[in-house]
C-alpha cells in the first residue's frame, strides 16, 4: 500500500522552516521542541543561546531536561515536562538560574505548533524575563515583519504613549478580528479594546515599565460582515520597548489564542452538569416510593392532630396545654415534611454549590433514609460513621455518589436470605475513605472490569449513569472510586476524598 506522505512532510517541513528562519535573530530567548513523547531540541535562537550561556552543539538533538538543568531545579523542569504532555497552549512563571548564580523569574510561553500528518505537536518556548523590558531594543519594522509575519502566536508592536501601531503579524489580526491596523492607534482601530480596559493596561505598562501577563483573558469584538459578537481568549504579555537610552518608547505583545481550549472546558463542565442532573433526577424517580412513606407519617399526623385540636375546642372544659402541645406537634410535624421536601429538591437541583465543611455522619443517615424505602422490608442498612468526622465538599453530590451505592448494594442483596448493607467512613492520613459493602452476590470478572463506565442499564428503570456519575462526582473532588473486593459473600465499593482539599485559584 502507498502512503502519500510527501505532501505533508513539505508541509511540516515548510511551517518549522518559516518558524526557525523568523526565530533565529528574535530578541525573545525561543526553543522549538519535538513532540513531548521525547522533547527532543529542535532549534535554539541566538536570544536562548545568549541567556542559557550554551552553544549549539550542546543544545539541539539533547532533550530539553539537560538543557534547562543548568537553569532549573529539577521540580520546575520535571513541571515543565508534565504540561508539555498536554499539549495546549500554556503560560508559566518559574524561578530560574542566572550566570552571575542569581536567581530570576521566567515567563515561559509554551505554543504547541500542530501540523498534518505529524501524531504529536512541536513545540515552541519562548523566554521573558518580567522584571526586564522585552525585547530590551527597539527592533525596526522591517525586522518585525521578517521575524514574525508567520509566527503562530500573534504579535503586535506600538510605539509613543498613545500605542500607535507599527506592526501586527497575522496571527494578531486575525486574533482581534481587524486587517488593517498599522498607522492607527489602539483606540482608532479597536475601539472594544478601550472598553474592555485594554488601552489602561497598555498605559499601566508604558507609564510604570512592569509587564503585564494575562491568563484566559476574555477578548470581545463585532464581526464585520455578520454583526455577531465574536467571543476570544488569550495568554499574552504586553512588554516596554526601551530606546539605547533606556527609555521607554513603545510596547510589544506576544501572546497565543486559547480560545479552543476554553470552548473545550466549558463543554465538559457543561456536560458534567447536564449528566448529574440526570443522574440525580432518574435516582429520584426510583424513589419516589420512598418520598410518599417519608411524607405519609408526617402528614398522617398533621391531620390527626389537628381534627384532635378541632373536636377539643368544642368543649366547653377543654384544657389549653394539651391544644397547645397538639399545635407544637403540627409544627414539628410540618417542620419535618418540608424537610422532605427540601432534601428532594436539593438532590435534583441542577445548580452548582459551593464546597463547604460538614459532618459526614448526619448526612450518610439521611441518604440511608431516602433509600430505606425503596429497597426490600428485610434489608437492614447499617451506618459506622465517627459523629465528628467531617468533610469540606459538595453535600449534596457526596450524598449522591452514597445514595447510588447504597442502592446498587440494596439491588444485589435484593431476595438472599442475609440482605444487609452497611456504610463505614474512616479518616487515613488526609484522606477521608467512605465504603459500602453488601451481602450480594459479587460481580461476575466481564461486569467488574467496566464497572465505572457508562453504559446502557440493564434495570427497567435505570439509565446506566449511577456508577459512572459516582465516578464523575468523585474525581473532580479530587479523590477515586473503587471497587475493594467482590465475591460469593458480597462487594464492597470505596470512595476517597481529601478531607479538605486546596481552594481553587
Amino acid at each position: 500500500m502507498n502512503i502519500p506522505t510527501s505532501n505533508t512532510q513539505h508541509e511540516h517541513a515548510d511551517v518549522a522552516g518559516r518558524f526557525i528562519m523568523g526565530a533565529q535573530s528574535s530578541p525573545v530567548p525561543m526553543l522549538l521542541i519535538d513532540g513531548p513523547a521525547c522533547n527532543t531540541i529542535l532549534m535554539a535562537n541566538s536570544s536562548f543561546l545568549r541567556m542559557s550561556g550554551l552553544d549549539n552543539a550542546q543544545i539541539v538533538g539533547s532533550p530539553l531536561a539537560t538543557v534547562l538543568a543548568g537553569m532549573m531545579d529539577a521540580k520546575n523542569i520535571a513541571y515543565i515536562t508534565k504540561r508539555l504532555a498536554l499539549n495546549q497552549p500554556a503560560t508559566w512563571e518559574l524561578d530560574s538560574k542566572c550566570a552571575d548564580g542569581s536567581i530570576t523569574q521566567l515567563c515561559i510561553f509554551d505554543f504547541p505548533l500542530f501540523t498534518a500528518g505529524s501524531p504529536e505537536p512541536q513545540h515552541i518556548l519562548s523566554f521573558h524575563e518580567p522584571r526586564k523590558s522585552a525585547p530590551p531594543s527597539r527592533p525596526t519594522v522591517a525586522e518585525m515583519q521578517s521575524l514574525h509575519a508567520h509566527a503562530p502566536n500573534f504579535i503586535a508592536m506600538s510605539e509613543g504613549a498613545d500605542h500607535r501601531v507599527i506592526f501586527a503579524n497575522e496571527s494578531y489580526k486575525q486574533y482581534v478580528g481587524k486587517s488593517e491596523l498599522e498607522g492607527l492607534t489602539v483606540a482608532e482601530a479597536m475601539p472594544e479594546a478601550v472598553e474592555q480596559g485594554f488601552v489602561s493596561l497598555l498605559d499601566n505598562v508604558f507609564k510604570t515599565g512592569i509587564p503585564f501577563h494575562g491568563k484566559g483573558v476574555l477578548y470581545e469584538f463585532q464581526d464585520t460582515e455578520s454583526g455577531e459578537v465574536i467571543r476570544r481568549y488569550s495568554d499574552f504579555v504586553y512588554a516596554p520597548v526601551r530606546d539605547a537610552d533606556s527609555n521607554i518608547v513603545g510596547l510589544f505583545c506576544e501572546g497565543y489564542d486559547v480560545t479552543k481550549q476554553k470552548e473545550a472546558e466549558a463543554a465538559v463542565t457543561t456536560l458534567q452538569t447536564r449528566v448529574a442532573h440526570a443522574s440525580r433526577v432518574n435516582a429520584m424517580g426510583t424513589m419516589a416510593t420512598t418520598m410518599a412513606h417519608e411524607l405519609n407519617q408526617p402528614l398522617t399526623a398533621i391531620l390527626n392532630y389537628a381534627t384532635g385540636a378541632m373536636r377539643l375546642l368544642d368543649r366547653p372544659d377543654t384544657d389549653t396545654d394539651i391544644i397547645k402541645q397538639a399545635i407544637l406537634s403540627i409544627q414539628e410535624s410540618g417542620e419535618r415534611a418540608a424537610s422532605i421536601i427540601r432534601t428532594l429538591r436539593d438532590l435534583t437541583d441542577r445548580r452548582a454549590r459551593p464546597h463547604a465543611e460538614f459532618q459526614l455522619k448526619p448526612v450518610i443517615a439521611e441518604a440511608l433514609n431516602l433509600v430505606r424505602n425503596s429497597c426490600s422490608v428485610d434489608t437492614q442498612l447499617h451506618a459506622d460513621i465517627a459523629s465528628d468526622l467531617a468533610l469540606r465538599a459538595d453535600r449534596v453530590q457526596i450524598q449522591q455518589v452514597i445514595i447510588n451505592l447504597v442502592r446498587n448494594g440494596c439491588d444485589a442483596a435484593s431476595g438472599l436470605k442475609e440482605q444487609k448493607v452497611t456504610v463505614a467512613a474512616e479518616l487515613t492520613g488526609d484522606e477521608v475513605v467512605v465504603s459500602v459493602r453488601d451481602t450480594g452476590p459479587g460481580l461476575a470478572a466481564e461486569s467488574a472490569q467496566d464497572i465505572f463506565t457508562w453504559v446502557d442499564s440493564s434495570k427497567e428503570s435505570g439509565m446506566g449513569l449511577g456508577l459512572s456519575i459516582c465516578r464523575t462526582i468523585v474525581e473532580t473532588h479530587g479523590g477515586r472510586i473503587w471497587l475493594e473486593d467482590s465475591n460469593a459473600s458480597g462487594s464492597e465499593f470505596r470512595f476517597s476524598l481529601p478531607q479538605k482539599p486546596p481552594e481553587l485559584s
